[in-house]
């Protein structure tokens, strides 16, 4: 494939992210109750319930990034440092068809390597504290462990140096030996 082709490709599949996510907020803003939240990247529309999940994720001190795009699906938030995506579920979600379609959503991004943490909109209503804080400790284990693999990688990396170097090492020595004496 030509590399004018991959970059038109890509271009495409930009310009239908931001017409979905242009349709999307429309859809928001036109719902009862929708209301503008101020996020780092800027003014969007959420449900009662995103609102209030987000800020109860921000009183906890996360930074969930909201409308994020995951293989050409937008979840509610996203934490991509740890690959972990958060639905509030409102009551359309109950529906047979909307059911379905989120089980085959959620199928494709765990397969992408996504943990999804779901939230019914009544839990989050009446325990929004509660939700933001099984999502920090989630959130918080997730890294820690990371930061855990990436210790333990570097110090096999720097076993595999060490390995690799010692026989110049005893060589070195060996020769700065003869040279002293």
């Amino acid at each position: 494939m030509s590399v004018g082709r991959i970059i038109v490709r890509e271009i495409m599949r930009s310009a239908g992210r931001t017409a979905t996510y242009r349709r999307l907020q429309y859809e928001a803003a036109t719902r009862p109750g929708s209301r503008r939240v101020h996020t780092p990247a800027g003014e969007i529309y959420m449900s009662p319930i995103e609102a209030q999940l987000y800020e109860a994720m921000q009183a906890e001190g996360l930074s969930p990034i909201p409308q994020y795009c995951i293989s050409g699906y937008f979840v509610d938030f996203a934490f991509p440092d740890v690959w972990m995506a958060v639905e509030a579920d409102g009551a359309a979600y109950h529906e047979g068809a909307r059911q379905k379609r989120d089980r085959k959503r959620d199928w494709i991004l765990r397969r992408n390597g996504w943990t999804v943490k779901r939230f019914h909109g009544t839990t989050i209503y009446h325990k929004a504290a509660n939700c933001a804080y099984v999502i920090k400790q989630e959130v918080e284990s997730r890294r820690a462990w990371a930061a855990a693999r990436a210790a333990e990688e570097a110090r096999r990396r720097q076993a595999r140096r060490d390995a690799m170097l010692r026989p110049f090492r005893v060589l070195h020595r060996f020769l700065k030996g003869r040279m002293h004496a």
